[in-house]
């Protein structure tokens, strides 16, 4: 198994991305720039799972992306945020109570 390797920093150092993970609320994104900094720092990815308490695919990807984009990538939320409601915002409002 390959060394996960930061190869191109984007002008970020583990100082300065450790600043940035104190201002994230989001803890998923948090725990995104917190691995990428540990590998930065030199742990392996699996220590860095570890310590993120994540599994080390989802360290590679963080560091694969981070890679790619630099932080604007790597705090990209790219998820669904839920499934669509089967009632139209018409039927919502007729059922939603008054106060």
């Amino acid at each position: 198994m390959k060394r996960l390797r930061i190869t191109n920093d984007h002008g970020w150092t583990p100082r300065t991305l450790r600043k940035q993970e104190r201002k994230i609320k989001n803890a998923l994104l948090r725990q995104r720039v917190m691995a990428v900094r540990l590998v930065m720092e030199g742990y392996l990815g699996k220590e860095a799972a570890s310590m993120v308490n994540v599994c080390r695919q989802t360290v590679s990807h963080s560091v694969s992306l981070f890679n790619e984009g630099g932080l604007e990538l790597l705090l990209h939320q790219d998820f669904a945020l839920g499934r669509e409601t089967f009632l139209t915002e018409e039927q919502q409002e007729k059922i939603k109570p008054t106060s």
